[in-house]
């Protein structure tokens, strides 16, 4: 892979950049900014000149707008800084953006630049400027407030969206979706608390992130939009964003705005000349390059963009179908269990009522503590939505604007191999014709020559035969006859074949009846088509450099930015989990002390007869246990030894005479078992 000998331009201070430096052919014509005025199929086979153009151009709107009060700044913001920027043999620069920008372009900036944070402090429903209803949200910066609607926050993302093709712009909220119009309705869809005070924490978290870029931070129609009494529709409708593109593949990457004075000058137009200069040649260079197909293959493409595509996309997956599906579920069950708790803390609350003294202090006391677990459940999902949910959405959409600029810069890639390769056609197609130029030249000097030589056996042939002389006069009457016979022969001629001779016409006039004029019309449109796809081919290759460098240097700062935000995500979220123990931990405890109030069961021994010696469980130790133990089972077996030994009937329970008496046949039978087992037991000399 091809890389530049000399590090390109880095736009950040810690942002090192490898961007591939494609080498553009010799300066053939001017090379600088331009804007199409109409999306181009493809290169064409013939170009026309300028002047055909000049229908497509579009003429630039009034600098001033009468509702913006002040017009845009002389320098806009971006990357390239022309003291490091590399240049070609010539001295030239390879990359020709807007000029720097220098100081502040209005107070916004100043305080921007000072570190005055955004806020949205308040959101509310109102009428102003209609018949319908909206919500517009109170901006805050330094000590100057301004009203703005949603739809606004969406125009300015588009217009920075335009006017930085390669940049990275922080994403926005939705829109609201077709489904919660049907469920809600559209009045309550829009002025649901919830879905507004989510859509105002993420439009803060857009304004600050645009202003924490080292580029769009000082973009002056950020200023404008963060400006109070400017109309923001004036805004939209005034320079640079008026000057957008339909299709930002056919402007330059540094400067889509740009546009020219006229068709035919090489002056920039006022719009423009803050941008560095261009001209209408290069214009044109862009207006004719194609329009390839974000999936249209690279021959060479760069394994570092290649792998940026790959790791973004595994990134949006794992976001977007693993973290926030999972982020989804526990949440929900976080939210089934804050229910549950709510209930069973009415319930335990409900028992109280019923007990009275210190047990209905208890049962109080774990009410109170089921009802503070699920306060702090609540709690718990709100700063979770805050702390974890949103931020996983903001990054799933990072993800999806970091693939569409890439996608835009692997266009750019393909353009400039789309217009070498139709540059090495002409240029093939240019070779063929002169080379059959050059052989109808030898040709005709070949026949020249041969011509020559029979001309001159001719004249000898003459000078031999009898000179017929001027003077000499020829008969009167052949000159008659002469005259007469082409006369008849023509119009013979003409009557048997006029219908031929129209249609022979028609095709004369179709077919190439000059073929070396033809020829060298080819030629000549040739080296036209060449010319313009070398100065197509020139502003392609700087697209290209520009679009890789600038984007590289903005992915690198997006991954610092993802790995300080990520690392802030896992802080939050352990200090949220923290905070949900520490407030149910107090309440447990408390619920505890009045347990530990109760008096004991009256069938449980006093305190004085429970061992002395406990362990830290409040339980006797494990030597105690043991002991007791091994003394209740000697016990009970010398018991059970001195029983046998004395050979005495277990005593009977005691039995109520009246209630139980004993059955006089019940007597005789224990009689008579006791008798057996007598003879049982004596032995041949008598009872043992």
């Amino acid at each position: 892979m091809n890389r530049s000998t000399s590090p390109p331009p880095n736009p950040f201070s810690d942002s090192p950049s490898l961007s591939p430096a494609p080498t553009p052919p010799p300066p053939h014509a001017h090379t600088g900014n331009s804007r199409p005025a109409s999306p181009s199929s493809g290169i064409p086979s013939s170009v026309g000149s300028p002047s055909s153009i000049a229908g497509h151009l579009k003429k630039p709107s009034s600098l001033i707008s009468a509702a913006s009060g002040s017009p845009p700044p002389t320098h806009r913001a971006s990357f390239p800084d022309p003291s490091k920027l590399p240049r070609n043999s010539s001295g030239n620069l390879t990359i020709n953006g807007p000029k720097v920008k220098t100081g502040y372009c209005c107070e916004k900036d100043k305080e921007i630049a000072l570190g005055e944070e955004v806020h949205i402090v308040d959101a509310f429903k109102t009428t102003e400027g209609g018949k319908a209803s909206y919500i517009t949200y109170v901006i805050q910066l330094g000590t100057h407030t301004t009203r703005r609607r949603y739809s606004a926050f969406l125009s300015l993302h588009q217009a920075l969206t335009g006017l930085y093709p390669v940049l990275i712009i922080p994403p926005i909220p939705s829109k609201q979706s077709l489904t919660d119009y049907a469920v809600k309705g559209q009045t309550k869809a829009k002025e649901d608390a919830t879905v507004i005070a989510r859509r105002k924490r993420l439009l803060e978290d857009f304004l600050r992130r645009v202003l924490r870029h080292p580029i769009l931070g000082g973009e002056h129609i950020v200023h404008r939009f963060l400006e109070d009494g400017v109309s923001w529709n004036e805004v939209l409708h005034s320079p640079p964003i008026s000057l957008l593109p339909k299709n930002p593949l056919h402007a330059p990457s540094h400067n889509p705005t740009f546009q020219p004075a006229s068709p035919t000058s090489d002056q920039p137009s006022a719009s423009t000349a803050a941008g560095g200069g261009s001209t209408s040649t290069s214009y044109i260079a862009h207006h004719l390059l194609p329009t390839p197909s974000p999936s249209h293959p690279l021959k060479k493409p760069d394994q570092r963009f290649i792998d940026s595509e790959v790791f973004t996309e595994k990134f949006q997956n794992h976001f977007t179908g693993t973290m926030e599906k999972v982020n989804r579920r526990v949440t929900k069950r976080w939210t089934e269990r804050a229910g549950d708790m709510s209930e069973l803390g009415a319930v335990w609350n409900g028992f109280s009522l019923v007990e009275q003294g210190k047990l209905g202090e208890a049962v109080e006391k774990v009410g109170q503590a089921v009802d503070q677990e699920y306060l702090a459940t609540a709690a718990l999902l709100q700063a979770w939505e805050r702390t974890t949910t949103e931020p996983l959405h903001i990054y799933s959409q990072f993800a999806s604007l970091i693939r569409q600029r890439l996608s835009f810069r692997h266009q750019k890639h393909v353009q400039y191999e789309l217009v070498q390769e139709a540059l090495e056609t002409q240029k093939d197609k240019l070779e063929l014709l002169e080379n059959a130029e050059r052989e109808a030249r030898r040709l005709e000097e070949a026949l020249e020559r041969g011509g020559r030589g029979l001309s001159s056996s001719t004249s000898a042939s003459q000078f031999d035969s009898p000179p017929v002389t001027a003077t000499q006069p020829q008969p009167e009457e052949n000159r008659y006859q002469q005259e007469e016979r082409r006369a008849r022969t023509s119009t013979s001629t003409g009557q048997g074949f006029g219908l031929l001779s129209a249609v022979k016409h028609s095709l004369s006039g179709m077919m190439d009846v000059d073929p070396e004029a033809t020829r060298r019309a080819n030629i000549g449109k040739t080296r036209d088509n060449i010319s313009q796809l070398e100065d197509s081919l020139q502003a392609s290759a700087q697209d290209l450099k520009y679009a890789s460098t600038t984007l590289q240097a903005d992915l690198d700062r997006f991954q610092r930015q993802k790995v300080a935000d990520l690392r802030n995500l896992a802080i939050q979220l352990s200090k949220v989990h923290r905070e949900w123990c520490k407030q149910n931990l107090e309440a447990w405890q408390a619920a505890q002390a009045a347990i530990s109030e109760i008096d004991n069961h009256p069938n449980q021994p006093p305190a004085q007869a429970q061992p002395a010696q406990q362990d830290t469980l409040g339980g006797p130790s494990t030597s105690e246990q043991t002991t007791s133990s091994t003394m209740g089972m000697g016990n009970m077996r010398s018991e059970i030894e001195r029983v046998e030994a004395a050979n005495k009937p277990l005593p009977l329970p005691e039995r109520d005479e009246v209630d139980t008496p004993f059955d006089e046949n019940e007597e005789e039978e224990n009689q008579g078992k006791g008798k057996e087992k007598a003879k049982e037991k004596e032995g041949p000399l008598g009872p043992l």
